[in-house]
């Protein structure tokens, strides 16, 4: 009896493991809360930044195809011809043959040429300055990409301070509505019993739907901002991701900046490629080449080896165009200048105010707690002399008003914050997973 007692409760042990093991794969997994680097790490992901990053190795391509240029050139030819009158497979020397003994003359109506010629160029300046300007240029390509990828993270935590203001805003909201239906019911009783007059309820039925009115604009904006980081990032948000700061932005050298001065680097390359053209070019050439066709006075199978290796040099001596190239390559050398002068003028400018601005941020979050505190408990104190009716209406809702406005202020402060902090990113060139978490 113990035996399939025990056995029973094998079999039962069993089957309740199965179970369990059946409820825990069929349950659904638990979806990851994202967080701020995962929001920043999916923005690096979309497909601009990809092609972004393609460009990037597209001037890798043109660099190595600069530097290919330096390289031997190797090709195979062949042709065949058909002449009206007999030619020469190659230059024939004249005691080549015996014509009066009846040999074939290397001379053919119908001629197949095929071979193998090689080039290489053995002092081409203008190849070598390419190559240099092909460098800066994928300096700014690189600068460029990561300006663009910095610019995209920046939208993205702004856009996330904006949706954790609105709702922010959307509690406060919620607070107003709540008091201002508390002020109604009582209203409602007064007017029942002869004790207010109705106008005094429409007043506070007035104020609830505009802030029902407010409410429903805001929820109108947080549905914009959740499609704006959908479309930056890849993923759909139903509240804000909470942000902190890591460390703060480390300043440098402008990112901008940068990629301006890669530019100016890179036109400078091209006036000097445009000098260049006047250097002479110094090439090697050799040619492999087999001639074969019928002896135009014998009719015998004829074939002629045709080879040759050289040195090629060449002096240019007038060409209009060269002095226009440079004037062209001057002009746009003048202008990537002109450009890094007011850029670097902007972006001082600009890091001076951003710089500035955050101290006074933080003065004001100070002054915003200060002041919805102060704003809340006059409420407290509108509230007690409305009911006592020592207040009016206008000015009650006026201190409902006021606590509201309060609240939207010092959430205001904390999304000008970010958006400043995001800003210094883009400015030095400082990646925001490094500065926000």
């Amino acid at each position: 009896m113990k035996t399939k007692r025990n056995e029973g409760r094998t079999v039962l042990q069993y089957c309740l493991t199965i179970v369990l093991l059946c409820l825990l794969y069929s349950s659904p997994t638990m979806a990851v809360e994202p967080t701020m680097t995962t929001l920043l790490e999916a923005a690096g992901q979309q497909p601009d930044i990809q092609a972004s990053s393609l460009g990037i190795k597209a001037t890798e391509i043109q660099l190595s195809q600069a530097r290919a240029e330096l390289f031997p050139k190797i090709s195979a030819f062949g042709s065949y011809t058909s002449f009206n009158s007999p030619t020469n497979l190659r230059p024939m020397a004249p005691t080549e043959v015996n014509i009066a003994g009846g040999d074939s003359i290397p001379f053919s109506e119908d001629i197949l040429r095929y071979g193998v010629k090689a080039e290489m160029p053995l002092f081409v300046k203008s190849l070598y300055t390419l190559a240099d300007k092909v460098k800066h240029l994928q300096q700014a390509s690189r600068t460029g990409h990561k300006l663009k990828l910095l610019t995209k993270e920046a939208t993205v935590v702004s856009l996330n301070a904006s949706l954790a203001f609105n709702e922010q805003l959307n509690k406060a909201l919620d607070a107003r509505l709540s008091s201002l239906r508390k002020t109604r019911d009582d209203l409602q009783l007064a007017v029942e019993i002869g004790r207010t007059p109705e106008s005094e309820l429409l007043k506070v039925e007035t104020a609830l739907n505009k802030l029902q009115k407010q409410r429903n604009d805001l929820r109108r904006q947080t549905i914009a901002l959740t499609n704006q980081l959908e479309q930056l990032t890849g993923i759909k948000l139903g509240h804000s991701v909470p942000l902190t700061l890591k460390r703060p932005v480390e300043s440098g050298d402008f990112l901008q900046l940068t990629r301006q001065q890669a530019g100016v680097a890179a036109a400078e390359k091209g006036v000097q490629q445009a000098w260049d053209q006047h250097y002479p070019t110094l090439k090697l050439e050799g040619v492999l080449s087999e001639n074969t066709g019928d002896a135009y006075n014998t009719g015998h199978s004829i074939d002629r080896s045709y080879n040759y290796i050289g040195v090629k040099l060449a002096i240019p001596l007038f060409n209009r165009s060269l002095s226009t190239s440079i004037d062209q390559a001057r002009i746009k050398l003048r202008r990537e200048k002109q450009q890094l002068a007011q850029l670097r003028i902007d972006l001082t400018t600009k890091a001076q105010t951003l710089n500035a601005q955050l101290p006074l941020i933080d003065h004001s979050t100070a002054l915003a707690q200060t002041s919805l505190a102060n704003n809340q408990r006059l409420l407290d104190v509108a509230k007690v002399a409305y009911r006592s009716g020592r207040m009016t209406t206008e000015e009650y809702l006026r201190f409902e008003a006021q606590v509201f406005d309060a609240e939207a202020n010092l959430y205001k402060t904390y999304v000008d914050r970010w958006q400043v902090i995001s800003q210094q990113a883009v400015l030095y060139g400082d990646d925001l997973t490094g500065v926000v978490q």
